[in-house]
């Protein structure tokens, strides 16, 4: 019996190893069942079994908590800004059918994906997605600063220079739109009564 109760204490510690969530929702039942099971089987097999399911499910229940993080709303809106430089980039090609096609097919290629991004970020406007808002402002000076300094140094790659610069002013874009939604879904600070 004293046996049994070491099993169960040692247990009971051990299960602070597993993530916080996991542990909040299931610690008080799983040490339960360790407690019952000793009472109906031998020491020695519950211990045994007891180690090895802790050496497989600890490891995958930390690994399953960072899996399970929110996306971050960065990814759909750089998608977002790539599709918006592809429409720029066709409609800016003049009578140029292969700027045309290009512009459409990275504004239809990154579109999609950014569609597929969005459902899985979810919907915008909260203060996880709007927060960082001005980044994506100074995002845009950034990257045609970037291309200028690229174009002086000699650099000639026209295409991508061109898409880089349609890339930033549309995050420039999307940033004032993020900030402005920030700005309007603020709720006012609740005063203690």
């Amino acid at each position: 019996m004293n046996g049994d109760r070491a099993v169960v204490r040692a247990y009971g510690a051990l299960v602070a190893l597993y993530p916080r969530t996991f542990r909040d929702e299931y610690g008080a039942d799983m040490v339960q069942l360790v407690r019952d099971t000793c009472d109906d089987e031998p020491t020695w097999r519950v211990a045994s079994r007891v180690v090895v399911d802790l050496a497989l499910s600890i490891p995958t229940q930390h690994l399953e908590r960072h899996m399970k993080r929110n996306p971050s709303p960065l990814i759909p809106l750089i998608y977002t800004a790539v599709a918006g430089a592809g429409v720029l980039l066709a409609v800016a090609g003049g009578t140029s059918i292969a700027l045309l096609v290009v512009g459409l097919a990275v504004a239809v290629l990154a579109g999609t994906v950014a569609m597929i991004a969005w459902r899985r970020v979810g919907p915008v406007g909260g203060s996880v997605q709007t927060q960082h808002w001005w980044k994506l402002v100074l995002a845009g000076p950034v990257l045609v600063g970037g291309v200028i300094v690229a174009a002086e140094a000699g650099v000639e790659a026209w295409f991508a220079g061109l898409l880089t610069v349609f890339s930033g002013l549309i995050l420039t874009g999307v940033g004032l739109l993020l900030g402005l939604m920030r700005l309007t879904t603020r709720r006012p600070p609740v005063i203690p009564t």
